[in-house]
């Protein structure tokens, strides 16, 4: 029997890394759990209604920031002059970092809250006759501890998903704002991940990619006596057909014990991700990234040596105060000599309250763009060597997608992380399943994406 009640439409806008999208999938969850209609929203839409509009924000460089601005803006617009939506909340990386600015400039902000406060967000939602002056919660020290399992709801519909294994950072990266956003590194308690990953499986996703500010770190805060290596054992345990994937992982944290896992473990891709941020080890020490007077070109090596299919992604900054010519060319020949299959590159922004923005030698703008295009010219024929030699041979292959414009599928294999690598175009005689495996054969290579046909 219909109470006639209507039930609430509240859209949800994603913005920044993967750990937003799980926390709003979190989020997701708990909304719908108590009766709202979650929507996910690409962007906002003016012309669609919302009871209310929820903004996860990003407040890690300058871009992500504006970012934020400009969709805090278009909403707060919409909400002054259409009244739609009738209630819009802030939270987030940004929320955390300008509180009290984004609340002063934004009287159409209903509610705005920090980070590691989704309870809290989601009461100032349901008590509706709270005053707004009473919504406003923003700890000075914020703290992104998870104590409970809450049920996700999927809100990027795909076979892949992120499973977030801590928050925040304990790391001082000179120029990293994370710490003081996020607070110290909190790792989640293994069996809230164990059932947060079966529940995922059970939806359907074939592919959990852990993630973390650094997953090597992962275990250590709580002091049980198991750390990665024995998470991703206990994952690999769980039924069903599935990838395990390593993302942000620190070339300090690379132990034997982990490569002993990911080369026994069936589950576990050979594949990781290791944001090297440079390789002249006076930009490193500018930097004061961990371990960063190790050899990072030996480091690789012997992984390589012990796991031959190993693919790697890293990320750079150029542009680092300090970086002088000679240490540009230092990193090019160690880009050249170690030969990452893949390679992503920002132009370094400096963060307020953060010890690079007061470093000596700043590097002119164009100089670092110059540096910018220089380094993806080298990366590109390293990736295209990479793929070019893959072409005639056979793997396997996940679908995420279809494209009707092409008549293609999109899938990937263990060497293309989601949302970051290039895909694979497929061609099929069959209509194939999403979220379903199949051998694919590589007939042509470009520099990021690669051609092949099932087999």
């Amino acid at each position: 029997m219909s109470t006639g009640k209507k039930t609430k439409r509240v859209g949800i806008i994603t913005l920044g890394c993967d750990k937003n999208t799980v926390d709003n999938e979190y989020l997701a969850g708990l909304l719908e759990d108590i009766g709202y209609e979650v929507i996910p929203l690409e962007g906002f839409n003016a012309e669609e209604s919302f009871d209310v509009v929820l903004l996860n924000t990003c407040g890690f460089i300058l871009d992500a920031k504006k970012q934020s601005i400009d969709v805090i803006s278009e909403i707060a617009e919409s909400k002054r002059k259409r009244k739609n939506p009738s209630k819009f909340f802030v939270f987030g990386c940004l929320a955390q970092r300008y509180p009290q600015e984004l609340w002063k400039e934004f009287p159409e902000i209903d509610g705005l809250v920090g980070v590691g406060q989704l309870e809290t967000l989601l009461r100032y939602i349901q008590e509706e006759e709270l005053p707004r002056n009473q919504k406003f919660c923003c700890l000075r020290k914020p703290s992104v501890s998870v104590g409970r399992y809450i049920r996700r709801k999927i809100i990027t519909p795909s076979a892949y998903s992120f499973l977030k294994i801590a928050d925040g950072c304990s790391h001082a990266c000179s120029f990293c704002s994370i710490p003081q956003i996020k607070g110290a590194y909190h790792s989640v308690p293994m069996d809230i991940l164990l059932q947060e990953a079966e529940y995922l499986i059970g939806q359907g996703i074939k592919e959990l990619n852990l993630i973390a500010q650094d997953i090597t770190r992962y275990g250590r805060d709580l002091k049980k006596g198991y750390g990665l290596p024995e998470l991703i054992q206990e994952l690999a345990k769980l039924k069903g057909d599935f990838w395990i994937r390593c993302l942000y992982v620190l070339p300090s944290g690379v132990t034997k014990k982990l490569l002993q896992v990911m080369k026994t473990e069936p589950k576990v891709v050979h594949y990781l991700d290791i944001p090297i941020q440079h390789v002249d080890k006076k930009v490193l020490r500018l930097m004061n990234r961990p371990g960063w007077n190790k050899d990072v070109i030996k480091a690789i090596q012997e992984i390589r040596d012990f796991i031959p299919d190993m693919v790697f992604r890293t990320t750079i900054i150029l542009g680092f105060p300090g970086e002088s010519f000679r240490a540009f060319q230092q990193l090019i020949k160690g880009i050249e000599q170690i030969r990452f299959e893949r390679l992503g590159s920002f132009i370094f922004s400096p963060e307020e309250n953060t010890p690079a923005m007061e470093l000596p030698g700043k590097v002119g703008k164009l100089v670092a763009e110059r540096r910018y295009h220089i380094l993806m010219e080298t990366q590109a024929e390293i990736s295209y060597e990479f793929n070019k030699n893959r072409v005639g041979k056979e793997y396997k292959v996940l679908i995420d997608d279809y494209d009707k414009e092409k008549n293609l599928w999109i899938g990937r294999s263990y060497a293309e992380a989601p949302d970051v690598d290039g895909v694979i175009w497929i061609s099929s005689p069959r209509t194939l399943q999403i979220g379903g495996f199949y051998q694919v054969k590589i007939e042509e290579a470009e520099i990021y994406d690669l051609y092949g046909k099932v087999v």
